[in-house]
């Protein structure tokens, strides 16, 4: 698009430029208006129509630039104000495209009709072929538009649902991590049971046939034998939990876990997330790193969805009495907070786990969320 309507504008304004300034006097003022023209007309191109406030406002003082050069020239400069169309109708957000584009070829018009009668005193009607020629144009860019919102709402869309589907993957491999952990409950349970009175047992048997080895040998033989039964079994139920369980997986690891979120949603979406923290911080049992984890998560998620971002932030610290989290990002932010599941899914989940949490949004300025739990660490009970 960008280099369409970049072609475009230099093949006409070269064309309104060379008739103006064959049939015009050169002055002063008309210079000026030429240079004031293509400054301000190309310069939200050289940013490729990528920032909205230099698209309203160049456009709009093109407006005025192009009426002064149609006061001022003695060639008729319809075709700047259809420029202006164009760039109306492909770029300005919706709905005020349409009225800019309208204004433009309003002001077109009556610039045209002030050229006129100011050159022959009667107005004409454009010629039907031209008409149908501006017409088309105009369909034309507004069908680009058309298919290159539904492809960016399709690129967004793909990239929501390639995050969607790490989540899914990452909550797959947490199940397979709990299911593991009440592996390992069980296993611990079966140890204290099984292999703990097995040895209770075997400590009671020493001790007795300690006790008679000084007055009857022959009498702590059973005491000896007994022992070393004990002792079988108790192997016998090491060798029957090693069979059930061979390995587990790791504990949760959140500093791991957010790197790798990081790095995966970078590599999806382009979002890039800047990571502030050391290991040494992470003075935090297992379900609070999967509660601060989830946050982060869903905080990430929100970005993606709603704050059309391209940096984002988490950090962790802590002093003698709380641990901090924080996550911000740069998008389009809000001036009222609205609770959906997602914030209120984060503020249950810390609540799990004893701490606050705050929101903080503002137009323009992106989102923040500011975290903390009470430290468990030395000095704290």
């Amino acid at each position: 698009m960008s280099i369409l309507l970049t072609g475009t504008k230099m093949v006409l304004y070269t064309i309104v430029f060379a008739r103006a300034f064959e049939r015009t006097p050169i002055s002063l003022g008309l210079v000026a208006l030429s240079l004031a023209l293509v400054v301000s007309g190309f310069w939200r191109n050289y940013f490729q129509y990528e920032r909205p406030n230099v698209n309203v406002w160049t456009m709009h003082l093109d407006l005025l630039l192009a009426f002064l050069f149609s006061l001022v020239s003695q060639y008729e400069s319809f075709k700047f104000f259809l420029v202006f169309a164009l760039e109306g109708i492909a770029v300005l957000p919706k709905p005020y495209c349409f009225a800019f584009t309208a204004l433009a070829l309003a002001v077109g018009a009556g610039s045209t009709a002030l050229f006129e009668l100011r050159e022959s005193g009667l107005v004409q009607p454009p010629a039907i072929a031209e008409i149908l020629l501006y017409a088309f144009l105009i369909l034309l860019i507004f069908s680009e538009r058309r298919q290159r919102e539904q492809r960016m709402a399709f690129e967004k869309l793909s990239e929501e649902l390639s995050y969607v589907n790490l989540q899914l993957k990452e909550s797959m491999a947490w199940s397979e991590s709990l299911a593991s952990q009440t592996e390992r409950r069980r296993i611990a349970g079966e140890i204290h049971d099984s292999l703990g009175h097995h040895l209770t047992g075997l400590i009671l048997s020493l001790e007795a046939g300690k006790r008679l080895m000084s007055r009857d040998r022959d009498a702590a033989g059973p005491y000896w034998d007994k022992a070393l039964q004990v002792a079988r079994d108790a192997m016998q139920s090491v060798r029957e939990l090693v069979s059930v369980k061979s390995k587990t997986n790791p504990e949760f690891e959140l500093v791991s876990r957010l790197t790798e979120m990081a790095q995966g949603v970078y590599g999806l979406t382009g979002l890039k997330i800047i990571l502030d923290f050391a290991p040494e911080e992470m003075d935090l049992s297992g379900q609070e790193q999967f509660q601060i984890y989830r946050m982060f998560q869903e905080a990430v998620t929100n970005t993606l969805r709603h704050a059309h971002a391209d940096q984002a932030g988490i950090s962790i610290s802590r002093d003698r009495d709380s641990c901090y989290f924080s996550y911000w990002d740069n998008g389009w932010g809000t001036d009222q907070i609205e609770k959906g599941n997602g914030l209120n899914g984060m503020l249950d989940r810390v609540a799990a786990i004893g701490g606050t949490i705050c929101f903080e949004s503002q137009a323009g300025r992106g989102f923040r969320i500011e975290a903390s739990i009470p430290r468990k660490g030395e000095g704290n009970g």
